[in-house]
């Protein structure tokens, strides 16, 4: 407002769709992309608590696009209306990868159980696996 007064924000009412984020990283960029895709969540209207199992996911996989992909990867995130997406991508690919690119999983002994825990905490977790590098995308629902 022109006068000074502080502008009222309504109650109850959801926050607009954001726009899409997207950012290009390396492993020294996580603690920027961990910030960067929970303000993005909770723009985008996920309650606390879903935002910081996306915010989880998230770090899961990117850390394992810079550790196990390539050292610079991409995050790329937006929303649907209904759900909240994110796509990471790098240039590395699935030595392990199974029938329809997606990788065998592998037991808890040998570590790595961040795709796991994104598997458990997202609604939906997608592999593409091809020569130019390997891209997970993850669904995690507004309602």
């Amino acid at each position: 407002m022109k006068d000074g007064s502080p502008q009222r924000v309504q109650r109850g009412s959801r926050p607009g769709r954001p726009e899409p984020l997207e950012m290009t990283f390396q492993a020294a960029d996580l603690p920027l992309a961990r910030r960067r895709t929970a303000s993005w969540a909770l723009q985008a209207g996920m309650a606390a608590d879903v935002a910081d199992d996306f915010v989880i996911a998230v770090n899961e996989i990117a850390t394992n696009a810079v550790r196990h992909g390539s050292p610079e990867a991409t995050l790329r995130l937006w929303a649907d209306g209904r759900a909240c997406l994110a796509e990471i991508r790098d240039q590395g690919h699935w030595p392990g990868a199974g029938a329809g690119g997606v990788p065998a999983r592998r037991p808890a002994e040998h570590g790595g159980m961040g795709l796991e825990v994104a598997r458990m905490v997202c609604d939906d977790l997608r592999i593409k696996a091809a020569r130019t590098g390997t891209a997970v995308r993850l669904r995690m629902s507004l309602a």
